[in-house]
């Protein structure tokens, strides 16, 4: 065993002062490092407020996730079944698996600091680690399928709206789906309002005949007026100058003029990012806590338990250490004491003549 040590020498008493080692030594080969048991329980300490804030995290990220996907989800999945769950899917599935992971953590840190030797406790804190931190490279990819997932084209969400509007004059569920969607999202039509014109979205026997299958001037349904207008909603004869209201079409247009296709393209991609920063920042404190609670799992692993502050402990990060002592440390040089012996064979009687 090396051991690591710094001296001074103070030049006016011309003697050596030896300040403590420095707790780095090489054993079994291996660079590891030896802490008090104060550390041991420093580190405990971090751990379990790092496990108690990610639970904490944890409720708080499936929360948001069931939020987006009463929200967000359930407008999309009105026009395109099921695109409505990939997002808050893949904010909720990875962080309920944390969470459980770490309730774990919690439990078995506890179980730690029993009087008698665990060695089965530390070898399942390391599995649950290894989890953690193979949990964490899978956080990382589904940061990837998320940022590609909210830029895609989404051609599914414009077929859907599209479907939906054509639908509009015959059933009252496609109708009721189109006016949430565009009172909600302050739109009109899939990807411009003028899309409307071209679709018989009224009961044409309430109109003129005149004026029954004439929609060139531009009519829209009510859901497409502009809450933020602060002029009258024109939504009949769009395009044509009205005396009533001094109302022309290029100043001031009270429809929405966004498209509902981009406006919940945009959306995704706002709550996509939001869900990357969660999800960001919940590895980094994953990270912290795999760190701080690997030293103390190491702590233990030599002994099997915790002996107070009778002695050091040593802890590592990175890889395998081979210093752990047996249940019943037995050496060769005690067996060759307690062994007899061996007897020597009997001389043949021809050798003795």
């Amino acid at each position: 065993m090396k051991t690591i040590s710094l001296e001074r020498r103070n030049p006016n008493l011309q003697k050596k002062e030896t300040i403590s080692p420095v707790p780095l030594i090489i054993k079994h080969g291996k660079l590891v490092r030896l802490v008090s048991y104060s550390t041991i329980n420093f580190l405990t300490a971090v751990s379990v407020v790092f496990l108690i804030g990610n639970i904490i995290f944890s409720f708080k990220l499936f929360s948001s996730a069931v939020s987006i996907a009463n929200h967000l989800g359930a407008y999309i999945n009105m026009i395109s079944s099921g695109d409505g769950h990939i997002l808050p899917s893949l904010q909720a599935i990875p962080v309920l698996f944390f969470l459980i992971i770490d309730c774990a953590l919690l439990y078995f840190t506890y179980k730690l600091f029993d009087v008698e030797k665990k060695p089965r406790i530390n070898k399942i804190l390391f599995i649950l680690l290894m989890i953690s931190l193979t949990l964490m490279f899978v956080i990382l990819l589904l940061l990837i399928v998320i940022i590609k997932h909210i830029y895609g084209t989404h051609e599914e969400i414009h077929n859907g709206i599209i479907e939906a509007m054509n639908n509009y004059a015959g059933d009252s569920k496609f109708k009721k789906q189109i006016d949430m969607l565009q009172i909600e999202f302050q739109c009109c039509g899939s990807k411009k309002y003028v899309e409307w014109y071209n679709i018989s979205w009224y009961d044409s026997s309430l109109v003129k005949s005149s004026n029954a299958s004439d929609n060139s001037q531009g009519h829209t349904p009510f859901s497409c007026c502009a809450i933020s207008s602060i002029f009258p909603c024109i939504h009949h004869n769009i395009e044509n100058t009205g005396k009533a209201y001094l109302y022309t079409p290029e100043l001031n247009l009270s429809i929405s003029t966004d498209g509902c296709y981009s406006r919940i393209r945009y959306q995704k991609q706002e709550v996509g990012w939001g869900i990357v920063g969660n999800l960001c920042l919940y590895i980094m404190s994953q990270a912290a806590l795999v760190i701080s609670l690997r030293f103390v799992q190491t702590g233990h692993y030599e002994n099997s338990r915790f002996d107070g502050h009778k002695q050091l402990y040593t802890v590592w990060l990175i890889g395998c250490y081979a210093g752990r002592k047996p249940e019943n440390p037995e050496t060769p040089k005690d067996n060759a004491v307690d062994k007899p012996p061996p007897q020597v064979p009997p001389v043949p009687p021809d050798l003795m003549q």
